[in-house]
């Protein structure tokens, strides 16, 4: 989890009457979005060691339309022109016949054609969820950091993400997280990441902050926001007072989902759908493991601190308010000379963990990258560097400062637009890739 600036938790979600509905439960024969809302438990890990999870509900519409038989009299021969009475009419009888007409059903109705469920449309980064390290308050601004920078070529331990975003402090201290809306923006930049923080102060309310996530999700880029933590279902307490203000948890946005088009200017829908991956925080499933990712409508989403913590309210919820986020909206290249490089890792985990209290930094396990390089042109030649340090990444003039890199590749295609290749590090090594034209400076 995570203590804030003015001591800030790090984990929460809506309260008791707060519905968590999905786009299609809100439109009538959709289908529904996954929400969170589950048997209440109690437990947890401490407070600002943010990871958790919540199972979902889908809401589903049944109808079956059953019409109403309707009956009929053929007529029988009569010996009397007399108007048939209301009741023989109900019955089918003519008046003045010696015998009964038969009753015959007439054939029901074809069945009215099922209404198309609602076109969804969806958009973001979509990135794999990782696991923190719950010691130390909790390591979840770091690897929600760790995460986004895997997007852009660079992979880095919990250890030395925290190391950098307190300067090198003991990692035990409180004080050494990594906080949103106190070290965020200097540990994006240290990282060698192009970051935007959402303003907290000129736009003081959640559908705002909602409003700004979903502009940027659907630009691709992944979104650090801070959530509250039900407190009950996790430590099973029943203070609704638990908890921090601002946030307890961090995690990262990575996917939008709408019944409206997401193009244009982005544009605040209720029932618009915000996925997150929450660190693997959230563990009491049925498996016992973590649940990863979360989805929540946007209006149903942010409620108040007491709310949040509501025995029967959902796993994670937005503080109603002033929120707390930082949209990676890339790598620093002051001359656009880069093209675009992507890793995924062999493991979302770093084992052995973190032992809480301690500084010291846990044993090193193989994990291999996969290192995707794309937007290339048949023909040209690049250069891929590999940095081993964030001190040693250059924001321009990449081929001109190739003597900061531990490594470099050739790499020419012939045919497509991408280029492939493993490498095996160890898990507390740093590796930043950067791709660049020959020509380039």
């Amino acid at each position: 989890m995570a203590t804030a600036k003015r001591a800030r938790l790090r984990f929460g979600w809506l309260g008791v009457g707060a519905l968590t509905v999905g786009i299609g439960a809100a439109l009538a024969g959709g289908s529904g979005i996954a929400h969170a809302d589950i048997a209440d438990s109690a437990g947890g890990d401490s407070a600002r060691s943010a990871e958790s999870r919540q199972t979902t509900t889908a809401a589903r519409v049944r109808g079956v339309a059953t019409p109403a038989a309707r009956t009929g009299g053929a007529p029988a021969r009569v010996t009397k022109q007399t108007a048939p009475s209301a009741a023989a009419v109900a019955t089918g009888v003519s008046l003045g016949s010696t015998a009964r007409a038969p009753v015959v059903a007439a054939p029901a109705p074809p069945a009215a054609p099922a209404a198309p469920a609602p076109r969804t449309y969806t958009a973001g980064s979509r990135l794999p969820a990782r696991i923190q390290w719950n010691a130390n308050f909790g390591y979840c601004g770091e690897v929600s950091f760790i995460s986004a920078g895997l997007q852009y070529g660079q992979y880095i331990s919990q250890y030395d993400a925290r190391a950098i975003a307190s300067k090198n402090a003991r990692q035990n201290l409180e004080s050494s997280q990594l906080l949103l809306g106190v070290n965020d923006v200097a540990t994006a930049k240290a990282m060698r990441l192009s970051a935007t923080a959402f303003n907290t102060a000129q736009q003081p309310n959640s559908t705002a902050f909602l409003t700004w996530v979903k502009s940027n999700v659907t630009a691709g880029y992944p979104v650090v926001m801070g959530v509250f933590q039900n407190q009950s279902r996790f430590y099973g307490t029943r203070n609704l007072n638990a908890g921090d203000a601002e946030y307890d948890h961090i995690v990262i946005a990575t996917g939008i989902t709408s019944t409206r088009p997401l193009t244009g200017p982005a544009t605040y829908y209720a029932d618009d759908v915000v996925t997150f991956n929450d660190n693997g925080l959230w563990t009491k499933t049925p498996n016992g493991q973590p649940q990863n990712s979360f989805s929540y409508s946007f209006g149903s989403f942010a409620t108040t601190r007491q709310r949040a913590n509501a025995l029967t309210g959902p796993v994670y919820s937005l503080k109603s308010g002033a929120d707390y986020g930082i949209a990676i909206t890339g790598i620093m290249d002051l001359n656009r000379e880069t093209v675009p490089v992507r890793l995924t890792t062999s493991t979302n985990a770093e084992t052995p963990v973190m032992i809480n209290g301690s500084n010291t930094r846990p044993a090193a396990k193989p994990v291999t990258l996969t290192i995707t390089v794309s937007n290339l042109k048949p023909g040209t030649t690049y250069t891929l560097y590999r940095y081993n340090s964030m001190a040693n990444v250059p924001d321009s003039n990449f081929n001109a400062n190739a003597a900061k890199a531990a490594q470099k590749w050739t790499i020419t295609i012939a045919t497509g637009t991408t280029y492939t290749m493993t490498q095996t590090i160890n898990s507390n090594e740093t590796a930043v890739y950067r791709a660049v034209p020959v020509g380039t400076r």
